[in-house]
């Protein structure tokens, strides 16, 4: 579902607008769409990365210690 919103926009930028779409063959509304959620993709943090470190294991990794259990 899309909502209608009123914004107001630097005139360089509205004229970079209007010729990159004229350019792409693509709607002020599609740009501006993509233009966020690339930017928004950017800007918040994804919960389900990997956290890793720096640091090695030193010691001894036994497979059947580990599923006995």
């Amino acid at each position: 579902m899309k909502s209608h919103i009123s914004a107001t926009i630097d005139d360089q930028l509205l004229e970079d607008l209007n010729r990159y779409g004229l350019e792409e063959r693509r709607s002020r509304s599609q740009i501006i769409e993509m233009a966020l959620e690339e930017f928004l993709h950017k800007r918040i943090a994804v919960d389900d990365d990997v956290v890793t470190s720096s640091g090695h294991f030193v010691g001894r990794f036994s497979r059947e210690e580990t599923y006995e259990r």
